[in-house]
């Protein structure tokens, strides 16, 4: 490999390959392995993503046409077009998660898997507005939803249609079957026994005695009337099973004298298996406490505080703040808390969303921490205007209580702790007893009448006081934040939606935000000419456009003009210096002119591969929304950069260029950061795609793509983003903005990029030596 193609590979492997391999192996354990599910939905194509039509005829080509795509165009005999979408909503209701029934003997031999949870009928999305908006491809998260657990969600509106389906549904069952000697698999409803809606698999070849069937096979299930001498013109579509394999084996009869002491022994492997986000949460708080201590860092350079999150705008102290323990008590009881929370809800969330909600939990309790501070502060201040001049000592103290609640230092994870320990509470159905080594004083969950998703439960805020009365330094502020993120996300009240807390669109969309609202560096405009225009003497557009074709008046000129780009002037001379000053000047122009034009053909691809994404997948879902955020800092990022360009191109003063250097920096700071966060989320997507093909189409009949494009799609959405990913940390690294925690969080990929980027049209185009390329001195007379 060459010295850029290394630090390509590693730079994919980190946020493209390893996060698609950690997803796909997780929800296939979580599938197949540890749930045994099978999943039932339509038989669609790779390519167009259509079901092979809803209802065909029942004629001596059905099967062919089934197998080689060529339905659409079948004869649906006398059926009517109101009948076709009966019959077909009545197939729908056979597509979803089929577990098998739990027996009192652990047998697994021909086992009857029962629906679990059917998807949502597709009559129930025939309206343009829901097709435009829940059509196309799902995101991470709401794939990770549509394997959860329903009867351990929230007690929220949204997850309340997959309890009442999978109560409704409940008759729907897998079985095995063995008549006139054959054996197979076939799929129906106990409450009904007509051949319309049932399906069965290809007869099973003959196996050994003894052998175990424990699931069945997978692969294109055919209804039964199309096998069967039926009078009836119109026969159901196929449906596509997916289960576990291997679906038989012969039992083994070597039987392990350790199999008990094995399984205690790899108890902490299965909760590993089980609970990965807790996992990695206790890991990555627990080295962080180990980093900070073996490196002797202060808690000051880390921790939240009011003065240094909303007036220096160190917005990265939420998460560092959040993440940092400096004692040994701090960190054993939270994640102890933490072990145990997570072990009770991760399960009914699903890891990845149960890891998606805690990077939202320190986003958004740090956001609600900041305001309380601040509405604290005003009604201070209010105090204060209303005291005067009367009372100096009153003042005096006020103004303490001023400064010590901008000085106030907070770190831990506690505030996120206590926002699940809200949900845990309301979602116990016992009375939840918060004070310890006082059993009896237990508080019961109450619901309001007529809204039963809207409970409260008292023992959180006991808990809180409790915490404040036993340790005085805990920060109250912070915990009743938790409390009141705890309360807003089961109630579904002032808590953005799961995509929006996707971490792919939070992370990027508030310090998007920031930038515009806190910083106001965004909308991008030059520094210089806005002072130029309050003299109204030049319009910012126009001055811009002449920086950038030289013209504004450098070094060296006497009349302080330049010819135009790529132009020699018409005073040409024979002086070998002068000649070979104006060689310098085309190369860096024409050196810029090639950034530009790569800038430009960068951005003009990102906004190509947005527009794409719109037509493949839900416009509601974090996939896009990231990809716009993207595309947002990208333009906004390229706009600085032709400012700072400008600016160095016409020798302009260094108190104005570094201002838009500090700007700009931070700009491609945010998209390098959204950048890292996407494409991780995009091969996320991608690998639960693999994983769940057959649950995806059955809960989105309406896909626009099939599986095959949307994969094509997203690689090169992926390439798009990895390259614009180079071209930002080669501007950041020739600007010469860096350093502090960005460079120690993401210092391996800005170290992979900046090799990658030092090879591209980015890499500085100047000779280590001219010849003449300075005056000289005289040597002698």
């Amino acid at each position: 490999m060459t010295s850029w193609q290394a630090p390509l590979a590693k730079l994919i492997g980190l946020v493209v390959l390893l996060p698609f391999t950690v997803t796909y192996m997780h929800l296939y354990h979580y599938t197949y392995w540890k749930n045994e599910y099978c999943f039932v939905g339509p038989h669609i194509s790779m390519v167009s993503g259509k079901q092979y039509e809803s209802l065909i005829s029942s004629s001596p080509n059905t099967v062919d046409s089934l197998e080689s795509g060529n339905a659409d165009n079948e004869i649906r005999g006398e059926t009517t077009t109101d009948q076709m979408t009966s019959i077909n909503d009545d197939i729908a209701q056979f597509h979803g998660i089929y577990a098998p029934v739990a027996q009192k003997k652990k047998n697994v031999d021909r086992r009857k898997f029962q629906q679990k949870y059917a998807t949502t009928s597709s009559s129930n999305k025939s309206s343009p507005i829901s097709w435009f908006w829940d059509s196309g491809w799902p995101s991470i998260t709401k794939s990770s939803i549509l394997i959860s657990s329903p009867s351990s969600q929230l007690s929220n509106h949204q997850h309340l249609h997959r309890q009442q389906d999978g109560n409704r549904n409940s008759d729907h069952a897998i079985s095995f079957v063995e008549t006139n000697g054959e054996k197979k698999w076939c799929l129906g409803s106990l409450s009904l026994s007509s051949e319309m809606s049932k399906w069965c698999s290809d007869p099973l070849p003959d196996y050994p005695d003894g052998t175990i069937h424990s699931y069945p096979p997978s692969g294109v299930w055919r209804s039964s009337s199309s096998t069967a001498s039926s009078s009836s013109k119109a026969t159901p579509p196929s449906l596509t099973i997916s289960c576990p394999t291997p679906a038989t084996y012969l039992p083994s009869n070597n039987k392990s004298r350790h199999k008990q002491q094995n399984a205690k022994q790899n108890q902490n492997l299965q909760f590993i298996l089980n609970h990965p986000a807790t996992t990695f949460l206790l890991l990555l708080n627990t080295g962080l406490a180990f980093y900070y201590w073996n490196h002797r860092i202060s808690p000051s350079t880390v921790c939240k505080q009011y003065t240094k999150i909303v007036i220096d705008h160190e917005w990265w102290r939420g998460f560092s703040g959040a993440l940092a323990h400096f004692e040994p008590l701090h960190i054993g009881f939270n994640m102890m808390s933490l072990h145990t929370l997570g072990k009770e809800l991760e399960g009914g969330f699903g890891s990845i969303v149960f890891l998606v909600y805690n990077v939202a939990f320190i986003v958004l309790t740090t956001m609600v921490m900041m305001a309380m501070v601040y509405g604290r502060l005003r009604w201070i201040q209010h105090k204060l205007d209303r005291t005067g001049n009367n009372s100096p000592h009153l003042q005096q103290v006020y103004q303490e209580q001023q400064q010590r609640l901008r000085e106030t230092s907070t770190v831990g994870y506690s505030a996120v702790l206590f926002a699940w320990m809200v949900v845990s509470t309301m979602e116990r159905k016992q009375a939840t007893c918060p004070i310890p080594f006082f059993s009896d004083v237990c508080f019961q969950t109450y619901s309001v009448p007529g809204l039963p998703f809207l409970k409260f439960n008292i023992a959180p805020i006991v808990s809180l006081f409790m915490a404040q009365f036993i340790m005085p330094r805990v920060s109250f502020m912070g915990h009743l934040a938790g409390i009141v993120c705890g309360f807003c996300l089961h109630w579904g009240w002032a808590i953005p939606p799961l995509e929006v807390c996707s971490s792919n669109v939070l992370m990027g969309g508030v310090f998007l935000i920031g930038l515009v609202w806190r910083r106001r560096v965004i909308p991008v405009r030059p520094l210089l000419t806005a002072v130029m225009d309050e003299e109204g003497c030049v319009e910012h557009e126009e001055y811009l456009k002449s920086l950038l074709a030289g013209e504004a008046g450098g070094e060296g000129d006497q009349d302080g003009s330049h010819p135009p780009l790529g132009q020699n002037g018409n005073g040409s001379t024979t002086d070998p210096f002068m000649q070979s000053k104006q060689k310098k000047k085309e190369r860096e122009q024409n050196e810029l002119r090639t950034k530009q034009r790569a800038l430009f053909a960068v951005r003009n691809l990102i906004g190509v591969v947005t527009i794409a994404s719109l037509f493949v997948f839900d416009w509601s879902s974090s996939l896009v929304i990231s990809q716009c955020v993207l595309l947002a800092f990208f333009t906004f990022g390229t706009q600085s950069s032709l400012i700072v360009w400008a600016y160095t191109n016409s020798k302009v003063e260094s108190d104005i260029i570094e201002p838009e250097k500090v700007r700009s920096g931070m700009i491609w700071r945010g998209f390098f950061m959204s950048a890292i966060v996407s494409i991780v989320f995009d091969s996320m997507s991608m690998a639960s795609w693999f994983v769940l093909p057959t649950l995806i189409s059955a809960e989105h009949p309406s896909l626009p793509t099939g599986l095959l494009p949307v994969s094509l799609l997203i690689i090169l959405r992926t390439a798009v983003n990895v390259f614009a990913l180079v071209i930002s940390s080669k501007i950041l690294h020739d600007i010469g903005v860096g350093g502090g925690i960005f460079s120690l969080v993401f210092s391996m990929e800005i170290k992979w990029s900046k090799l990658i980027g030092g090879h591209g049209v980015f890499a500085s185009q100047k000779p280590l030596w001219t010849a003449f390329e300075g005056r000289g001195i005289t040597l002698g007379r």
